[in-house]
């Protein structure tokens, strides 16, 4: 009897200890965020981002970072596979509007939703693609 409890007790405490340590999964999206964090990413959102966001879903995150671009105030949605203008409308009878439509579409694929505002642009993308397409969709905007 007394073995039968000591078996429970170490069984207990190994599954214990084994729930705390994190899973490869987590692990991988602890680096992703770390690195987004060194390259000036801030992670996560308000309920209100997240309303704005139409592709959004607890599968995919919300990066955002400072809007050093000359657009303010710009929505694109994928659309198949496509970023497609949201909002604004108007601007699509701007002189300037091929110029912005020619940048937005050479993005990564990976962007699902960017949205330009006057002190930042944010992004909802899939976490899972890694440290390199982070890397690779900064740089994209950066350009823009």
């Amino acid at each position: 009897m007394e073995l039968l409890i000591s078996v429970f007790i170490t069984l207990f405490l190994i599954g214990a200890i084994s729930f705390l340590k994190p899973s490869k999964r987590m692990k991988a999206l602890s680096k992703v965020r770390m690195a987004a964090a060194k390259q000036g990413f801030k992670i996560g959102s308000t309920n209100q981002l997240r309303a704005k966001f139409k592709n959004w879903n607890p599968q995919v995150a919300i990066y955002q970072f400072k809007n050093f671009s000359e657009y303010k105030n710009l929505h694109y949605i994928k659309v198949e596979k496509t970023l497609e203008l949201y909002d604004p409308i108007s601007i699509k009878y701007e002189k300037n509007f091929e110029i912005i439509e020619e940048k937005i579409h050479k993005l990564p694929p990976s962007i699902l939703e960017i949205i330009f505002y006057q002190s930042n642009i944010a992004i909802v993308w899939d976490e899972k693609l890694g440290t390199n397409e982070l890397l690779k969709i900064k740089e994209a905007i950066l350009k823009i």
